[in-house]
């Protein structure tokens, strides 16, 4: 009984304890669990069948990350490089809840040089600077030269995320994830109309703080578009353990914004 009672109390923040002076009755710091995105997104997306949109799908680990937090969701996948894309179509053929889409987003309809390389993760419509430890590292992984590791230059389609919606009758998307290698606030700027109509409740981005790319992007870059928007800055994750630019060759991090007058 004296056990279960010592349990209840420390529920409630009260720890009981003895010793030779008597019996003594203090509050206990309070223990937080840690919470990674997804443990978030089931606490603040209420929905069963969320409106996704992954912009950079690349392989398909977000669609198959979304899918098992979200089974009934409807996800809308972007993936400019042909080889990825077919290869989605493939793993994802049949599913309905899946919509693909073979072309990239960005601030304006137009078709733009995109740099497709050896693991096409780290494709961008940005250059790679080609004097970074990181290109060194990755350079031999892939078995391949520094200028070697951009294997091709495509003319890309870009679209608009508010003309997509316009054209699709989307009103609203509960999950914005966008891993476009810094070309990340280029995705917000053509997203304006669907921003300043409060219809998106989360934003999941990357950002890249050194020098992989001749153009990376900081807190601001992204910031100026959701701030005036009614996003908070949420939580962030670091990309890949690396949690400063001096500890490895490429420090990166997932950021987590939620809109607080989502309609």
């Amino acid at each position: 009984m004296k056990k279960l009672i010592k349990k209840i109390l420390n529920m409630f923040g009260i720890k009981v304890s003895r010793d030779i002076f008597g019996t003594h009755i203090s509050k206990t710091n309070k223990i937080y669990n840690k919470l990674s995105f997804d443990d978030i997104y089931k606490i603040k997306i209420k929905k069963d069948n969320p409106i996704i949109f992954d912009v950079g799908a690349n392989q398909g680990q977000s669609i198959l990350r979304f899918k098992k937090l979200f089974p009934k969701s409807l996800i809308h996948a972007f993936e400019p490089i042909d080889k990825e894309f077919n290869n989605l179509k493939k793993i994802f053929e049949g599913d309905s809840s899946i919509i693909l889409n073979n072309f990239a987003i960005g601030d304006k309809e137009e078709e733009k040089d995109f740099y497709i390389t050896a693991n096409t993760g780290n494709s961008s419509f940005n250059k790679l600077n080609l004097d970074t430890e990181w290109i060194k590292i990755r350079s031999k992984q892939y078995n391949t030269s520094q200028e070697g590791y951009t294997k091709e230059i495509k003319k890309t389609k870009i679209k608009t995320l508010d003309n997509y919606c316009r054209n699709n009758n989307i009103s609203k998307i509960d999950l914005l994830k966008i891993d476009t290698q810094g070309y990340e606030d280029k995705v917000l700027e053509g997203a304006d109309e669907i921003l300043k109509n409060n219809n998106i409740y989360a934003v999941e981005i990357e950002l890249m703080f050194d020098r992989v790319y001749e153009r990376y992007l900081n807190f601001l870059d992204i910031e100026k578009y959701l701030v005036p928007n009614h996003f908070v800055f949420s939580a962030v994750e670091p990309n890949g353990g690396f949690r400063n630019i001096f500890e490895g060759h490429m420090f990166a991090v997932d950021a987590l914004y939620f809109n607080k007058k989502f309609k």
